[in-house]
């Protein structure tokens, strides 16, 4: 088994190691977005190093972190011991260990890029399918939530992408984007048609 090693993100001190990605400008992007009222249940899909789970149970919310990746999930408990918060983790895909639960708030900073290589668990954490979008379009098409934080790619198929979101009828309250080199990155807010955030 891999090493974990301490590293400090936005304040946050974080487990990591070669299997797990690293919070980077993406994680960052959508961080800015995400906000959790006090009670609230929330699942974070592909957790990680724990980043996105840790702020939101700091804001008060009842978090579940869910991740393919058995490195990333013991990140992720590591990281929530480190931050002295609990956080209920599960290692399994997606929402496949869960079944009829309805979520406040789901948040996934998925894997975008258009690639299909999982020979490695960290390359879980950037293999979007052939167009990017897939693994992200399962996400919106099977989460159970008032409101949903993503976050996609100029790379991904963003047709695909708006079109899952207008199927499941939810609505776009809050978009930022950003550019890093050739790349743009798009973070919504979603909430279910009829909701209040």
């Amino acid at each position: 088994m891999s090493s974990y090693r301490t590293i400090e993100f936005n304040g946050i001190k974080l487990c990591i190691n070669d299997e797990v990605y690293e919070p980077a400008e993406d994680t960052e992007l959508l961080l800015s977005i995400v906000k959790i009222k006090k009670g609230e249940k929330v699942v974070e899909i592909g957790s990680g190093s724990g980043i996105l789970s840790i702020i939101s149970a700091k804001m008060g919310g009842k978090v579940y972190s869910i991740d393919i990746n058995p490195f990333a999930s013991l990140a992720t408990l590591c990281s929530s011991k480190l931050n002295n918060l609990y956080i209920d983790v599960i290692n399994c895909d997606m929402l496949t260990c869960l079944r009829n639960i309805t979520f406040d708030v789901g948040i996934f900073n998925p894997p975008y890029l258009p690639f299909e290589e999982y020979d490695d668990w960290i390359k879980y954490s950037w293999s979007g399918g052939k167009s990017g979008s897939e693994v992200l379009v399962n996400f919106i098409n099977i989460i159970s939530a008032k409101r949903l934080y993503i976050l996609y790619s100029s790379l991904s198929n963003e047709d695909e992408i708006l079109e899952a979101i207008r199927k499941r009828k939810m609505v776009i309250n809050r978009k930022i984007e950003k550019t890093f080199g050739f790349e743009r990155l798009i973070a919504l807010e979603l909430n279910a048609e009829g909701s209040i955030s």
